[in-house]
């Protein structure tokens, strides 16, 4: 399964887009897509064919692509951060763009996620893992085939994602990662931002997960 990581933008929010090169795609965490960057990437790559695009929580750096992204497909959301689109309280997207920014969720057919749900997309089974407390809808996208995991902004490389802006909850911390834990060592994480890492390296290296 190829996997490529870009940064379509100025949001420093890492995109993935996951298929075999000339095939169709999906895409996880659209970023910012300045200049239609990420349109240019999956006409060039894909054939322009989106299958469906995940966001793994409803902050702006992760969603605000969608506000200018041609390719359409389903967007799958946690149903507790849909109303990320159109709060930019809750988005933090004026931190982003002055004044503040919101999605037409009109425009996208919207697939409202849940935990353990197992969802079926391009040949590849995503296992969703509700991880809240970056978020109330933070999700991590569990591929057990392929032994990765898109962990958004809940674990990074050595970290894990705040939890003291609007929305975020620390108390779900705890439970949110032991989650994680539980996942094979040699799992490859493919984080939010930052670089990539595993299971294993964070269990013995990350202070968030002793």
């Amino acid at each position: 399964m190829k996997i490529t990581k870009l940064y379509p933008g100025s949001y420093y929010c890492n995109c993935y887009v996951v298929g075999e090169e000339g095939e169709p795609c999906f895409i996880i965490d659209p970023g910012c897509n300045n200049n239609g960057y990420l349109d240019r990437y999956i006409a060039k790559h894909h054939a322009g064919k989106v299958l469906g695009i995940f966001l793994t929580h409803g902050h702006w750096d992760h969603i605000g692509g969608l506000e200018t992204l041609q390719h359409k497909a389903t967007v799958f959301i946690h149903s507790d951060d849909l109303e990320y689109f159109w709060e930019p309280e809750l988005s933090c997207s004026a931190s982003f763009i002055r004044g503040g920014a919101t999605i037409d969720s009109g425009l996208w057919d919207i697939y409202e996620m849940c935990d353990d749900d197992e969802i079926s997309i391009g040949g590849v089974i995503i296992d969703v893992i509700h991880t809240p407390f970056h978020t109330g809808g933070s999700v991590c996208l569990y591929i057990k085939e392929e032994n990765v995991i898109f962990t958004g902004d809940t674990l990074f490389k050595l970290s894990v994602g705040r939890s003291d802006l609007k929305g975020g909850c620390r108390r779900y911390m705890e439970q949110s990662l032991m989650k994680l834990k539980e996942l094979p060592p040699e799992t490859k994480v493919y984080p939010g931002h930052d670089r990539d890492t595993t299971i294993g390296n964070e269990l013995m290296f990350n202070s968030y997960l002793k």
